[in-house]
């Protein structure tokens, strides 16, 4: 039996944002390692690149990375065909099993709503079905934290740090990146609430809403 693990996220760069705990904790458990993003966003495309060889190379394995091609801030309207092009994606079958670890249902962002009301449809499938922090997540209430040393935690910034809001897509223009410890190493802050001794200097933190 093979077991999968799928990483199925709105934009380039929720991966780097969001992902890295879990894959580096958990790659070795998969046989094979998907990331699908749903949107693409020209003068993102490059970093991204970059960034998933980097990703790549560190843990040892190929990822299969698929774009499904919308445009950011489409996801919503055009939700059943994002649905149908991601399920397509998807080998069903007795003798195969995979996880998603997708974003979260407090999520403000309606890209990433879409995309984590997508994944729920596949909860059903799953063995393990875990949701991520994002800058726009509220009232998130993680059950699993990640640690980093500090080679892995400079890895992600260093990933993170290639991206500009000088290039982003806003409807406000007032959005930007954090690009600070604190933003990077949010999970610290619900850890250190939750916990007394804390092994790694850097965490992210997760929900698990299923995991067998």
């Amino acid at each position: 039996m093979t077991k999968d693990l799928i990483f199925f996220l709105a934009h380039l760069d929720d991966f780097e944002i969001s992902c890295m705990g879990y894959l580096l904790k958990h790659h070795q458990q998969y046989d094979e390692i998907r990331c699908v993003l749903a949107s693409s966003w020209d003068p993102k495309a490059d970093l991204w690149s970059n960034n998933l060889r980097d990703i790549s190379s560190f843990i040892g394995r190929e990822i299969r990375y698929d774009n499904l091609e919308f445009k950011q801030r489409s996801l919503t309207s055009n939700f059943d065909e994002v649905k149908d092009k991601f399920y397509k994606t998807i080998e069903f079958g007795k003798s195969s099993r995979f996880d998603i670890v997708t974003h979260d249902s407090n999520d403000c962002h309606t890209d990433h709503t879409s995309v984590h009301a997508i994944s729920k449809g596949l909860y059903k499938y799953t063995n393990r079905f875990v949701t991520v922090y994002s800058p726009s997540s509220i009232s998130f209430e993680p059950n699993y934290w990640i640690g980093f040393n500090d080679s892995q935690y400079a890895l992600k910034k260093k990933m993170l740090d290639k991206y500009s809001i000088g290039v982003e897509q806003s409807y406000t223009k007032l959005g930007y990146y954090l690009q600070s410890d604190p933003h990077y190493n949010i999970g610290n802050a619900y850890y250190m609430e939750n916990f007394v001794h804390m092994d790694e200097p850097h965490h992210e933190c997760y929900k698990i809403l299923k995991w067998s």
